[in-house]
């Protein structure tokens, strides 16, 4: 995307924290921001029309912690199994290494209810080198290989108060997927990573909140910007 995207009708720009979910009219899709701290810290929807629907650019400035997502939003009290595969297409660039703090993450976010988790599939990240997730209560608990790539799957547990969708401050676990070489366009199998973390014991709700694409940074100022994401569901 360009400047002159600005100017194209659908575009919304949100920035500061929304309020949960926010549905994007003419897309099955939501977006949301979350940003602890920082001043002009901006998710910009490119519109129904544009990028596959689910397109958007992100911007931080010195956040302590922001989340940009767009993508999809459930909240229906099924489990993944009651949804088709899912499937994220993308393609996106970005500013260079170093510019989003101390930890970041690109790919696709979610959570579920009945138990509450937080999960990630992370195909590229703002560091260099290869990462783990941020956070000192962090377990590799295998690997298998997807799209192409191997993936760690990793298991943290977030410590009370560190928020959360239900608003409580109870710790919860966090389940991670993280790529080995990371890469800016693809496609994502989202449903072969739920399968593959339950057949280790890492069960996910019974409720599929929402899958988003995400970025997230621990600080820095830094930009995301989307040419194409799309989301699908098959047989």
């Amino acid at each position: 995307m360009n400047d002159q995207n600005s100017k194209l009708i659908g575009v919304k720009t949100f920035d500061g924290s929304s309020a949960g979910n926010q549905p994007l009219l003419g897309t099955p899709y939501g977006s949301e921001i979350w940003s602890a701290s920082g001043t002009n810290n901006k998710l910009i929807w490119y519109g129904p029309d544009q990028g596959g629907g689910a397109a958007f650019r992100a911007e931080w400035n010195n956040p302590d912690d922001y989340l940009g997502r767009v993508g999809y939003y459930w909240n229906e009290d099924k489990p993944y199994t009651e949804y088709k595969n899912i499937f994220c297409k993308f393609n996106f660039t970005r500013s260079k290494n170093g510019t989003a703090g101390e930890y970041s993450y690109i790919g696709i976010y979610g959570w579920t209810k009945n138990p509450m988790i937080e999960w990630y599939i992370i195909d590229d990240w703002y560091e260099d080198g290869i990462i783990a997730p941020h956070g000192a209560e962090v377990v590799k608990k295998g690997e298998f290989n997807a799209d192409g790539a191997d993936y760690f799957i990793y298991y943290a547990t977030r410590p009370a108060g560190a928020g959360n969708i239900e608003g409580s401050d109870d710790p919860f676990p966090q389940y991670f997927s993280m790529r080995q070489g990371r890469r800016q366009s693809g496609t994502i199998s989202i449903t072969e990573h739920f399968k593959e973390w339950e057949k280790i014991g890492m069960k996910l709700g019974t409720n599929l909140y929402e899958a988003k694409f995400l970025v997230e940074a621990g600080g820095g100022q830094g930009w995301f910007d989307a040419s194409h994401i799309s989301f699908c569901q098959k047989d």
